[in-house]
């Protein structure tokens, strides 16, 4: 017994050097003494030192290598090499119609994972892509929920055909919105880029495709979790308009008066009986301090997020199956602004013998956005401050002062008076088959049908996404009149039919062959009706009884269809693994198109050299992966509507006798040699890990080049038409992107902190027109210049009193308006003096992660930078008239006594004033904290005593700042800052996930 106590208490110094396959030694090797805290890393020389018992287990590990265990068994030196950890290298990536090694990737390809979407508390998985793959601009249309994103993927290349990317879910291409999809249930995205990994999906994929694969079942015992959190939300940020008494001042400058009674800058501000006369005013201003009605804080509240799954998977070795159930809810920051969505996931994989297997995975979804008032927020901040929402008894006024434009924003928020909801029933299935022909050889089928029913969505609906819409009498879009009702029903039907053949076959060892054959067919049909009635006689039947209402204003339906054929063939050629080949051709048919041109033909091909594989960079220790790569292929666009190419008729109203009747006019010329928008890319990348794999990114240099692009070309109207459709000018994109990741700190201890990095450059050029390399001013289309730009004139100031004459001479101003450059040097302002003043592309984007770790803690922040962009801010257009008849931004305005150079004097003769357009324009750029999460996972005894598998407590706050020069709302946005957008919201969430 004494003998054996002795060798358990045994402690000697264990040494030792540790080597990779290659005979480097591996400086910074963790080793530890299994099952205690007792550790050291390897020092410059591969070499560690450490005390252990004498019947230990010494567990080495490094990041890029697999982990060893060695027991020490009484020695004092135990040597070891590390064997190079492939996992990574052999990690499967999705990229179209099957997938590939990454070692073996020689495209353009971004990605994101299961847990890095579920980092951000998003309703749309397309949100959770932000800031984290390079190349990709997500940007917002608006802060209500359940809004979609505009997306776009290196660039916008087309200036009227569609910019969109192609959504693939589970190999079926998607036609309607990925915004039904739940994102806690996507297992990973990947982001095809150049046209070299694009051209397999040929036209579908001009502007980017992004792949999305959903969960599936496992092998194993039934494994049940649940993931969901919930928090309040608040508007991120408020814009400072005048206060009462800030607006009372306002309103005198503006009515300054000469004493021969005409206004004018060099006169006198008159009495207030002169310049108020409204009662609701004078009530304000009798009172001390000024009565001042924030409508802002009447109308915004604290909303509120949440979002629930449940799921179950498993599966024995023949059959896989996963079940998913969702709900996510988010109460808006102004009452009546909503979105709900429930989701139910379900999936099955089976297994027949050696040979055969099938499978599906189907996606249920309802979802119903209450998109609100239209008014709310604009009459919010329009209405005069010196005004009040309600009566002496606390009732609503419909008109907070007399002035009949303004209505009280209030009234939009009464239950029942404002009715904008949209609901959505969506199945989309994705559904196979596949056999094994010979070793190697396999057919599969894939069939995808995809069922929305909703509103009216179709392109002609110019109130979008028409649901059921009811209007009061007391709001602001009926002013009085009787209530209003609008119904809009539509259904989309497609379906995807694939039948794909692979061959993959290693031959000698050194030759590795990989063959894919195509034929698909894809169809969509869209049908959409629209009703409106006027005069509902009681306002809670809503639109639930148009036979009760006076009239029927408005009536109507359409239908729109179109179908696509392809054929596509991919060739995967890799020699003794470092020397990789792909090439691919597809031919697409649309039926959207003229005849006789309907098919293109889209060839791609690229190649990667894995230079780390070569004799000469062994000896590199610093080099653990390096590969370059180089890829061209070129796609086609027909984001057009149907019937374009066949020219239309538009019904028109004249006089026939005496008598009004309906006829049809000429609306749309027809081309039949309209053909494909075709875009070709050229990207050169280079893929790397560095430092035993502690620094591992890419970087990649593309050109792609658009021509034949489907544009309206403007034509004499004496021809009865006003445009036509045609193939005609070429854009360009070129840019820069680079991935980076890397293991700043991982520690014996337990800490560990990486960084994810990625940035992108992208610059944005028309290169041709109409007429070749000539502008076209009039649509604002300039040569060398993005496709989107802000053309006019350029604030230099505001005319002082000391400028009268030169004022006057230059284009008949006065002291306190508004200066503008006289670029051309004439001494009078003319249409020339316009310019190209900035764009909306930024001048570089970057998101920035940082992830610690510490012994079941875990805390990490990201971070979005958009720089360099201009803004316009059609909101400023709306709210700084300095008109005094409305609210205005508090902004510092032009007296006599306030000779600024920033804004123009408050004038009552100007609604708004002259080249009031160059205030609109503001520098876009902005750092925005996306996320800051901090949570904690319950140590696995602790789980096992509460018989549960794991279990995570996490917080996070959801864009809880941003940083910009810009004073408004949000600096981020797909679009111009419209007067109506609302706002963006932050959210505070306290989240559980556990698992059984």
């Amino acid at each position: 017994a004494g003998a054996a106590e002795e060798e358990d208490f045994f402690q000697a110094r264990v040494t030792g050097t540790v080597y990779d396959t290659n005979g480097d030694i591996m400086l910074g090797t963790t080793v530890i003494e299994k099952g205690t805290n007792n550790g050291t890393v390897t020092n410059e020389y591969g070499q560690y030192t450490l005390s252990v018992g004498g019947d230990a287990t010494l567990v080495f590990s490094f990041i890029g290598m697999e982990t060893q265990e060695v027991a020490v068994n009484n020695r004092t030196k135990v040597d070891v090499t590390m064997e190079f950890d492939l996992e990574t290298l052999e990690e499967l990536v999705v990229v179209g119609y099957g997938t590939q090694k990454k070692r073996d990737v020689t495209a353009a390809i971004g990605g994101v994972s299961a847990a890095e979407i579920a980092e951000l508390p998003v309703s749309n998985a397309t949100q959770a892509l932000q800031g984290r793959v390079a190349g990709l601009d997500i940007a917002p249309t608006g802060g209500r929920p359940g809004q979609e994103p505009r997306i776009i993927v290196r660039g916008r290349r087309s200036i009227e055909a569609s910019n969109d990317p192609l959504f693939v879910v589970d190999g079926i291409p998607l036609t309607g919105s990925i915004f039904d999809f739940n994102q806690q249930n996507i297992e990973s995205i990947e982001v095809l880029k150049d046209a070299a990994a694009t051209a397999i999906y040929g036209s579908r994929g001009a502007n980017g495709v992004i792949l999305i694969t959903t969960k599936k079942g496992q092998t194993g015992a039934p494994q049940i979790s649940y993931n969901g959190y919930y928090g309040p939300t608040s508007i991120l940020n408020e814009v400072d308009m005048m206060n009462g008494a800030e607006f009372a001042d306002l309103k005198r400058e503006s009515r300054r008066r000469r004493a021969d009674g005409s206004f004018g800058w060099d006169g006198s501000i008159p009495p207030d009986s002169e310049v108020f006369e409204d009662p609701a005013e004078f009530a304000s201003l009798a009172q001390n301090p000024t009565r001042s009605t924030d409508y802002q804080d009447l109308i915004f509240q604290t909303g509120s997020r949440m979002d629930h799954q449940l799921s179950i998977m498993g599966g024995t070795e023949n059959t896989q199956y996963s079940a998913q159930a969702g709900y996510f809810n988010e109460e808006g920051i102004i009452e009546g602004i909503d979105f709900q969505r429930f989701t139910l996931n379900l999936s099955v994989d089976q297994k027949v013998g050696e040979r055969f297997r099938f499978g599906a995975s189907t996606m249920l979804s309802r979802s119903i956005q209450n998109w609100g008032s239209r008014s709310t927020l604009s009459e919010a901040l329009a209405n005069n401050p010196l005004g009040v929402p309600f009566d002496d008894e606390g009732n609503l006024l419909f008109l907070p002062i007399a002035d009949g434009i303004r209505t009280n924003p209030l009234n939009e928020l009464v239950d029942g008076a404002l009715i904008d909801e949209r609901t959505y029933n969506r199945i989309f299935a994705s559904i196979y088959a596949e056999l094994e022909l010979l070793e190697g050889l396999k057919y599969r089928v894939n069939f995808g049908p995809d069922i929305r029913i909703g509103p009216n969505m179709l392109p002609s609906n110019s109130d979008n996404h028409v649901g059921r819409i009811f209007q009061a009498s007391e709001t602001n879009a009926r002013r009085g009149a009787p209530p209003r009702g609008i119904i809009g029903n539509g259904e989309e039907f497609s379906y995807t039919l694939e039948n794909i053949v692979t061959y993959n076959k290693n031959f000698g060892g050194d030759h590795d062959f990989g063959l894919t054959l195509l034929q698909s067919i894809q169809g969509f049909r869209e049908e959409g009706s629209q009703f409106r009635a006027d005069g509902i006689p009681v306002e809670t039947m809503e639109v639930f009884n148009f036979g009760a209402a006076e009239s029927i204003t408005q009536f109507g339906s359409e239908l729109r269809e179109w179908s696509l054929a392809s054929f596509m063939g991919r060739v995967n050629y890799t020699f003794r693994g470092k020397y990789i080949l792909q090439a691919t051709l597809r031919a697409d048919g649309s039926s959207r198109l003229a005849e006789g041109n309907k098919w293109g033909y889209f060839p791609g091909v690229s190649a990667g050299w894995r230079l780390s594989d070569e004799a000469f960079l062994q000896g590199i220790n610093v080099i653990d992966e390096l590969k370059l790569r180089a890829s061209y292929g070129e796609v086609g666009n027909t984001g057009i509507n149907p019937y374009d190419t066949r020219g239309a008729l538009s019904r028109s109203t004249y006089v026939f006798g005496d008598e009004p009747a309906f006829g049809f006019a000429l609306n749309d010329i027809p081309n039949d040699e309209l053909g494909w928008e075709r875009t070709s890319t050229l990207d050169i990348g280079l893929d790397f890990g560095l430092f035993n794999s502690r620094l591992t990114g890419s970087i990649d240099f593309y050109q792609s080049t658009t021509t034949d692009l489907l544009l309206r070309r403007q034509i004499p109207w004496t021809s009865g038409y006003q445009q036509v459709l045609t193939n005609v000018g070429k854009t360009r994109n070129t840019g820069i992107e680079i991935t980076l990741s890397s293991v700043n700190i991982d520690q014996t201890s337990g800490l560990r902190w990486t960084t994810d990095m990625n940035f992108t450059s992208n610059n944005e050029q028309i290169l041709e027109l109409f007429n070749g390399a000539v502008d076209d001013v009039g649509n604002e289309w300039f040569i060398g210049e993005p496709l989107n730009v802000f053309f006019d004139y350029e604030k230099v100031g505001i005319w002082q009193i000391d400028e009268v004459d030169e004022a006057r001479d230059f284009d008949n101003s006065l002291p306190g308006f508004i200066k503008v450059a006289d670029l051309n040097d004439n001494g009078v302002s003319d249409p020339e003096d316009r310019k190209v003043l900035g764009t909306d592309v930024p001048d570089w984007q970057m998101g920035l992660t940082n992830r610690f770790e510490y012994k079941g803690i875990d805390f990490s922040f990201f971070m979005y930078f958009r720089i360099g962009q201009m803004l316009r801010s059609r909101f400023h257009d709306s709210n700084n008239s300095l008109f005094a008849r409305y609210n205005n931004l508090d902004v510092n305005y032009w007296t006599p006594d306030n000779p600024t150079n920033e804004f123009p004097r408050p004038n009552l003769n100007q609604e708004r004033p002259e080249y009031v357009s160059t205030l609109r324009y503001f520098d876009g750029s902005f750092m925005k904290m996306r996320n800051i999460t901090l949570g904690y996972t319950l140590p696995s005894a602790w789980a096992e005593a509460a018989k549960i598998g794991s279990a995570r407590i996490y917080a996070m706050a959801d864009q809880p700042f941003f940083i910009a020069s810009y004073e408004s709302f949000d600096p981020e946005t797909d679009d111009d800052v419209a007067s109506n957008q609302l706002p963006s919201s932050r959210a505070f969430l306290f989240g559980l996930q556990l698992s059984f």
